[in-house]
C-alpha cells in the first residue's frame, strides 16, 4: 500500500467515525417552532382528519371515532367495549395461529393426510371468520355509542370523497365523448 493509499482510508475511517458520532446528537434535536403538532394539532389530512397529538382518550380509540367530540359517558361506553373485545380477540388471534401452525406441519410431512388438512383449513378459515365477525360485531356497538349528528359527521369526510370521484368520472366521460 502506498503512502496516498494509507492517508486516504484514514481520511475516509475518520469521516466515517464523524458520522457515527453526530448522527445521535442530530437526530435527538426537538421539532422547529411552527412545525407539525406545534399548536397542538398534527398534520390534517386530504379529509380532513387531523393526524396529531392526541389527548388521553384519543390513543385508545379506533382512527374512525378520532376527532369527534364524545361525552364522558360515550368515553366510558367506548372504553368499555374496546376492553371486553380485547380477550376474545387473543382467543380468536391463538385459535388462528395454532391453525396455520398446522398448515404448516402437514406441509412439511412426508405424506399429506387429507383430512387433518382439510380439518386445519377449516379451524384456519373459521378463526378468520370469527375475527371478522367479531370486529363487525365491536364496531356496530361503537356506532350505537354515537348519537346521530356524530355519525354524521363521520359519514361525511367519506361522502365528500365519493362525490368528487363519482363528479371527476362524470366530467371524464363528457370530456372523452367530444
Amino acid at each position: 500500500m502506498t503512502l496516498h493509499t494509507k492517508f486516504t482510508t484514514l481520511r475516509a475511517a475518520c469521516a466515517f467515525a464523524a458520522c457515527l458520532l453526530t448522527a445521535p446528537t442530530v437526530l435527538a434535536q426537538p421539532m422547529l417552532p411552527g412545525g407539525p403538532g406545534a399548536d397542538g394539532h398534527g398534520v390534517e389530512q386530504p379529509d380532513g382528519r387531523d393526524d396529531g397529538p392526541r389527548g388521553p382518550l384519543e390513543r385508545g380509540v379506533p382512527p374512525f371515532l378520532r376527532g369527534l367530540d364524545l361525552s364522558e359517558a360515550q368515553q366510558d361506553r367506548v372504553f368499555a367495549i374496546l376492553h371486553a373485545e380485547v380477550p376474545k380477540q387473543r382467543e380468536l388471534d391463538k385459535a388462528e395461529r395454532r391453525a396455520g401452525e398446522a398448515l404448516r406441519d402437514l406441509a412439511h410431512a412426508p405424506a399429506l393426510d387429507q383430512t387433518r388438512a382439510a380439518a386445519s383449513a377449516q379451524a384456519l378459515g373459521q378463526a378468520i371468520a370469527d375475527q371478522e365477525m367479531l370486529h363487525l360485531q365491536t364496531s356496530a356497538e361503537l356506532m350505537a355509542v354515537l348519537t346521530p349528528p356524530q355519525r354524521a359527521q363521520l359519514d361525511g369526510p367519506r361522502n365528500v370523497g365519493r362525490n368528487v370521484g363519482a363528479k371527476a368520472a362524470r366530467k371524464a366521460g363528457k370530456g372523452g365523448g367530444k
